[in-house]
């Protein structure tokens, strides 16, 4: 049943991405000399260090075995990104690339406490700024905007507190986001260091951004048991990020797949942050949760920092998870569902990734339900061959409707050369 495909050519969908995390190499050293900042020698790879191929935009000279070496090197790209004007380039080349790479659907994760907060100069003390949000907000969206003019790519965005700056920091980030909201921010989430802290502790802020009617992504089960993606499901997680430890309880893994909540599987974050992985993906959990009937997104969680990005997720998931052209196609169409943006635009995107399958892949989907084991990705398998089939009929039907069309069309136009050259 397994076939060779290209995973260049399928449509992709990313729902967890940190957008200071998309600064690649080349992005860092345009912002460092706009704010002329002197980057240290050994910050990123000289050329022949790395594989060009495989870190198209240059590749940062952490030690990957080394998480506060990661932090060092995240720290330091977030800090360059200071302007609105900063904001709108990072953005533009992230989802330019996402799109070219056959992003349909895209999310970023936005923090305020980083990109709102400015001193205020009655106290002397940073706090959460409204203009400045707005004016870095309208130069996202432009970015956003371009974008899906030049390529049809859908933008959302996540807004992000982070829990090792304190309950109270995070309550007030969802505060801050109900009274400055957005269009396009449609989600909240709760991202950093999972140890500071339990969920109940944030339960406050998590109230106040249900009912600005965001929806909820939760960091969960990166670092700690999945204990903590329970309590993050208690609180109204609509989605876990990472979920790495999941499997470790069977309840777990069946309130996910009941409920329908997805897990933001970041196999190269993962291969490189979760030490019971011990830097194999052969670890990874993400083909036992797909089997489980949960549903999953492949994402590169910091892109520019990890040398990553949505393709290489996609061919990387593809290699060593074993995933099928079908099984990708459904994980995206997973995505698109269980994505922040309106019903609307849900719909739109799912038809146009429908449209993009061949007969082959419905067949390779049909099978693919026809041997599923497990009753919710088997039921989930068979409404993709259901859905799948009414949207080729439906081509189907508007391509004899134009044949008919041009025919009639140009029937009449015969009919009145007839008529013009007998009365001449």
């Amino acid at each position: 049943m397994t076939k060779e495909f290209n995973t260049a050519s399928l449509p992709k969908a990313t729902l967890h991405e940190h957008i200071e995390g998309t600064v690649t190499p080349e992005m860092a050293a345009k912002l460092a000399q706009r704010h002329h900042i002197t980057l240290p020698d050994n910050f990123v790879m000289a050329e022949g260090q790395y594989d060009k191929n495989d870190f198209p935009n240059g590749r940062y000279a952490y030690d990957e075995s080394d998480f506060w070496a990661f932090i060092n090197t995240y720290d330091n790209v977030a800090d360059m990104m200071r302007t609105p004007q900063d904001y709108y380039d990072v953005t533009k080349d992230y989802l330019s690339k996402n799109a070219a790479e056959g992003g349909v659907y895209a999310e970023l994760i936005l923090s305020p406490a980083h990109m709102a907060v400015e001193v205020n100069p009655e106290t002397g003390k940073s706090e959460l700024s409204a203009p400045r949000y707005r004016a870095m907000m309208e130069a996202i969206t432009k970015a956003a905007d371009e974008v899906k003019e030049e390529t049809g790519l859908e933008t959302r965005f996540i807004a992000t507190g982070v829990r090792n700056l304190g309950a109270e920091n995070v309550k007030q980030v969802a505060e801050f986001i109900r009274d400055n909201p957005h269009p396009l921010v449609t989600g909240f989430g709760i991202a950093g260091n999972e140890r500071a802290g339990k969920f109940d502790d944030f339960a406050e802020a998590l109230s106040i951004a249900k009912s600005a009617g965001l929806k909820l992504a939760l960091h969960a089960g990166e670092i700690c048991g999945p204990e903590s993606i329970k309590d993050a499901v208690r609180l109204g997680a609509a989605r876990i990020g990472h979920g790495v430890s999941a499997p470790q309880d069977p309840a777990v893994m069946k309130e996910l797949a009941e409920k329908n909540i997805m897990v933001e599987v970041c196999p190269t974050s993962n291969r490189i942050l979760v030490t019971d992985l011990k830097g194999d993906l052969a670890n990874h959990p993400a083909r036992q949760l797909y089997d489980a009937g949960i549903r999953i997104s492949l994402n590169p969680d910091d892109a520019g920092i990890f040398g990553t990005h949505t393709g290489k997720e996609h061919r990387i998931s593809a290699e060593k998870f074993g995933f099928t052209k079908a099984e990708m196609l459904d994980i995206t169409l997973c995505a698109v569902e269980n994505s922040f943006a309106d019903v609307k635009t849900r719909k739109q995107v799912k038809e146009n990734i429908y449209k993009k399958m061949t007969a082959d892949d419905r067949r390779e989907m049909k099978d693919l339900a026809d041997n599923a084991k497990n009753p919710y990705l088997k039921k989930r398998l068979e409404t993709r061959v259901a859905e799948s089939e009414k949207t080729a009929k439906k081509l189907e039907i508007q391509k004899r409707r134009a044949k008919t069309m041009k025919t009639m069309k140009a029937s009449r136009f015969a009919l009145l050369a007839q008529k013009s050259a007998g009365r001449s």
